[in-house]
């Protein structure tokens, strides 16, 4: 990022502690997990290389704050990844595909860029991952089944209570739908015909 980038923070408070936003024009260019104090957020929010002001994104703030309730999100926002290298972009971009309450590998998405033995430097570029949450890096694991690393604040331990968030929805969604199912066998097939 050049000096005459114009970037604007907010800092907000989620279920599970403080989380940081820096924006550009161009859209999301850092977002910081639970697990720092304010003064820690401010901190690393000031080491940018460029102009900072405080700003609000409200639209942004409560979808982290929604997921970290619970809820299941979908962050459909803008990212400024043109910091990155065209590396990092391509492992960027193929992690984003990941869907919630799925996990997938650092050796699946070495594939997916076509370098079926780059997991290591995939588990690199996921280490410096500016936007976790946005490109979830937290569903990613080793192969033998390892949560691997997680560089965010909160390390392994907060990949693991971001993994359960999405698993916990996700059994309460299938157990929603199995309910309805089993509500479904139940009435009898005239009732079904008729509705239908």
């Amino acid at each position: 990022m050049g000096n005459n980038v114009i970037l604007k923070y907010s800092i907000f408070n989620t279920f599970f502690g403080l989380c940081g936003i820096l924006c550009s024009e161009k859209g999301i260019v850092k977002l910081i997990l639970p697990g720092m104090t304010k003064d820690g957020l401010v901190s690393a929010i000031s080491r940018q290389k460029s102009a900072i002001s405080r700003g609000r994104f409200i639209d942004i703030e409560d979808s982290v704050k929604r997921y970290f309730d619970g809820k299941r999100v979908n962050f459909d926002f803008p990212l400024d990844l043109s910091y990155s290298t065209p590396f990092q972009q391509r492992v960027y971009k193929i992690t984003k595909t990941i869907p919630y309450g799925e996990v997938k590998t650092y050796k699946w998405i070495a594939r997916r860029i076509g370098l079926p033995y780059a997991s290591r430097a995939v588990g690199n570029a996921l280490s410096k991952n500016p936007i976790p949450l946005l490109i979830p890096c937290h569903r990613i694991i080793r192969e033998d089944g390892e949560m691997g690393g997680f560089a965010a604040p909160g390390g392994i331990g907060f990949k693991r209570k971001m993994l359960n968030i999405e698993k916990r929805l996700e059994n309460i969604l299938i157990s929603v739908n199995l309910l309805l199912y089993l509500y479904l066998l139940s009435l009898p097939l005239s009732l079904l015909v008729n509705r239908l």
